[in-house]
């Protein structure tokens, strides 16, 4: 496991990044409304040893609420898998709708707010059974097509990276 001093370097090089971020939002919007997204990570939470969990979405529209704040909504296909003693395979079609945080006027020192992207996704698992479930989740980008992405749902839940095309 790695020492504690390592984690902290790695803390603060983040945090420092952030400090210094530029904001990718175009129009109030990270993931507008053409943008095809893939993200892949690594899965916690559902079993013993490693889960693997990534998709694609596609963006179609958007709308405004308040004529002010944009969303984005899609389709999307999540999967995951369990590598461990069974291999537990999760699969949904879903639709999303994302809000960039970019949206909204933030101080000087929140600026860094800009660059978040929040989701929701509704739609059909395929497996490991028939019927609804639901992802959500956060990305942070660090420049204008890569981000860091933190999602839940399924056994796709991961902590991973997610690349706009």
């Amino acid at each position: 496991m790695a020492n504690k001093g390592t984690l902290l370097l790695v803390a603060l090089a983040l945090l420092s990044g952030l400090a210094f971020a530029e904001p990718y939002a175009t129009d109030g919007m990270l993931i507008a409304p053409g943008s095809l997204n893939v993200n892949v990570g690594i899965g916690y939470g559902y079993v013993w040893g490693l889960d693997i969990g990534g998709g694609a979405e596609f963006a179609i529209g958007k709308f405004n609420i308040g004529e002010t704040l944009p969303f984005t909504y899609g389709v999307a296909a999540r999967a995951g898998i369990g590598i461990g003693d069974t291999f537990p395979l999760s699969l949904a079609a879903l639709g999303t709708v994302h809000f960039c945080w970019g949206a909204i006027a933030w101080p000087e020192e929140m600026a860094f707010m800009a660059n978040l992207d929040t989701y929701i996704g509704l739609g059909l698992q395929i497996l490991p059974g028939l019927g609804f479930n639901t992802i959500g989740g956060t990305s942070y980008f660090l420049n204008k097509n890569l981000a860091i992405n933190l999602e839940g749902g399924l056994r796709a839940s991961y902590i991973g990276v997610l690349y706009k095309f």
